[in-house]
């Protein structure tokens, strides 16, 4: 299943720590905003796979707009895959 994080808020995009092919765990850092002078991390909600990252350095996003598009499925198919192999 494809997820998209989006922004919760209007916000600059400081940081970008993930590119897409990167395996990510629930509670990584994706990115690192700055809003109304603070910065606010965006956490992993889900393990899975970076299909892409749509946003870059400098970027202003708005409320709702996507941020990282990640595969759950890829997880889950590599974790299946390992047990498989016994």
């Amino acid at each position: 299943m494809i997820h998209t994080v989006r922004a919760e808020m209007v916000a600059n995009v400081l940081e970008v720590s993930v590119a897409a092919g990167d395996r990510i765990a629930i509670g990584e850092t994706l990115l690192l905003l700055e809003s109304m002078k603070m910065e606010i991390p965006v956490l992993a909600e889900i393990s899975g796979e970076v299909l892409e990252v749509a946003v870059a350095v400098g970027d202003v996003i708005q409320e709702g707009d996507p941020l990282v598009l990640i595969d759950e499925q890829a997880r889950s198919a590599s974790s299946q895959r390992g047990s498989n192999q016994s």
